[in-house]
């Protein structure tokens, strides 16, 4: 019989130090056309100036290739999402959350307080969750128009925009869908003003179909927001009722007073349905606002210099709903001890991204079963989405996983016989009642446990065999071994896991 000797090592512990951030020079120019290219470098300049206060995630692409953004700003438990541009010739939104989040920042290095609120207190109680362009293709056809797309598109393009070469007036995403009549809520009543991909207000074959749509929804399941805010450009209104539960109608016309004191925008009954925020009033009952900026400036974009009254009057309403956001949150999870999680092929099944569920729905069960942070959860998004041929071994992976306990790896074993005891020979005496079958088992690829193995402990050594018929020939498994104990009350420091195929 041959006998597998693995060394055992006991409990060990490793501090890591806690770095401080610090502020410096403005860094978002609001002054010119602001472009997705000015938006990714001053997004790095951002990560880099403000260290965690700031965290910049990739959460997806548009169809032509270009990156979606979600931007953390805080540490609280209270979760307000900002976004811009939904529509393609309003981007100054877009500048808008990338002067808020700089701003806010920049308050809470110095301590220094907004409008009547210490920002540094206010981002210990809750945390910004900032998408500033929803729409990058269509911000780019808008502004850079046929030469920011491949030649074989043109046509199409032209087409949609009703045989004009001018996008000035484009609203829609590069495919002709307009995002903010992509989400479900009232998505049915909406009369099709455009019943085929169009410049605006085409609102698709069905509700999330356009690719950033789908985004939008993964990343607000993830965050499950106590308050919202899309911003749009025209008419200085604020949109803040669509379908709005009487139980709720109250709490939501307090809010949107609020912001409307400190904005001076008019509220304004929302009827359309199909948009973002009216997604967030009916379907999470949570209260969703859509403020317009600036005067309507016709079918075209709001020129640059319009930026500072919009920042006037929304710098402080941006900090006012972050308040409130503290105000109506309700902790969803409880901070309770967990039972240490190890990843064996089971773990590893449930993590790795599946197709057989939407991101959203396998980042909630991952976060559930694992007890992830929030900012694991969009970090864990960020890889599903990002990753090519995803493993653990993915630097970002093991950053998110940290927190686990990984196996040891032993050399392989090939050409093993089906009835094989396993050895473990370890370095002391071990407490035989740690050697259960939660400890030491043996598992299958697909991550199904081995059933009715024989576990026998002598001293220092542990056999395990498990009954023939429960091998397949050419198969593989893995043998796992963990939370052994020494009579001396010492636990393992490093589990260990070795592979073997069977003959």
């Amino acid at each position: 019989m041959k006998k597998l000797s693995i060394g055992i090592m006991f409990l060990g512990l490793l501090l890591a130090p806690f770095m401080g951030s610090k502020a410096s020079a403005n860094i978002v120019q609001t002054n010119d056309t602001y472009t997705y290219d000015m938006m990714e470098k001053d997004l790095d300049s951002l990560d880099e100036q403000f260290k965690d206060l700031i965290e910049v995630y990739n959460i997806g692409d548009t169809p032509y290739g270009r990156d979606l953004y979600l931007v953390k700003v805080g540490y609280g438990d209270a979760n307000v999402i900002y976004n811009g541009s939904h529509h393609a010739r309003e981007w100054l939104t877009t500048t808008l959350n990338m002067k808020m989040m700089e701003r806010y920042a920049q308050a809470y290095n110095s301590n220094s307080s907004l409008g009547g609120y210490n920002v540094k207190d206010l981002l210990h109680n809750t945390t910004m969750w900032f998408v500033p362009m929803v729409n990058p293709d269509g911000v780019t056809l808008q502004q850079f128009g046929l030469d920011a797309f491949p030649k074989s598109v043109h046509n199409e393009l032209i087409s949609m925009n009703n045989g004009s070469s001018n996008f000035d007036r484009w609203k829609a995403n590069a495919q002709g869908i307009d995002l903010n009549r992509q989400y479900p809520a009232g998505w049915d009543s909406v009369i099709a003003v455009n019943p085929t991909p169009s410049w605006k207000n085409y609102k698709g074959d069905h509700p999330f179909q356009a690719p950033e749509a789908k985004v939008m929804r993964d990343i607000t399941y993830i965050l499950d927001p106590d308050i919202t805010l899309a911003y749009h450009t025209a008419g200085q209104i604020l949109y803040w009722n669509f379908n709005v539960e009487q139980s709720n109608l109250a709490r939501d016309r307090r809010i949107a007073s609020k912001f409307s004191t400190a904005s001076g925008y008019r509220m304004v009954d929302t009827h359309s349905g199909a948009g973002y925020t009216d997604w967030i009033n009916q379907d999470f009952d949570q209260p969703g606002l859509t403020p317009e900026l600036a005067v309507y400036q016709g079918e075209t974009n709001v020129d640059p210099s319009k930026f500072q009254e919009a920042w006037v009057r929304n710098k402080h309403a941006g900090l006012a709903m972050a308040d409130e956001g503290v105000k109506i949150h309700t902790k969803k999870e409880k901070n309770t001890e967990q039972k240490t999680v190890y990843v064996d092929q089971k773990a590893k099944t449930n993590i790795l991204p599946s197709n057989q569920a939407a991101p959203y729905e396998q980042v909630q069960n991952v976060r559930e079963n694992y007890h992830l942070t929030l900012p694991e959860s969009v970090e864990l998004y960020s890889w599903y989405q990002n990753c090519q041929a995803c493993t653990l071994q993915d630097q970002q992976a093991a950053d998110i996983f940290d927190e686990l306990v990984h196996f040891t790896e032993k050399d392989s074993k090939k050409n093993i016989i089906q009835d094989k005891t396993w050895t473990i020979t370890l370095n002391t005496e071990m407490d035989a009642s740690s050697a259960t079958k939660e400890n030491v088992y043996v598992m299958n690829q697909e991550g199904s446990k081995i059933t009715n193995p024989s576990i026998k402990v002598d001293g220092k050594r542990v056999m395990i065999t498990s009954p023939k018929s429960n091998y397949q020939s050419g198969k593989s498994y893995t043998l796992y071994v963990k939370e052994l104990v020494s009579t001396q009350g010492k636990k393992m420091e490093h589990p260990v896991e070795m592979t073997f195929t069977v003959e």
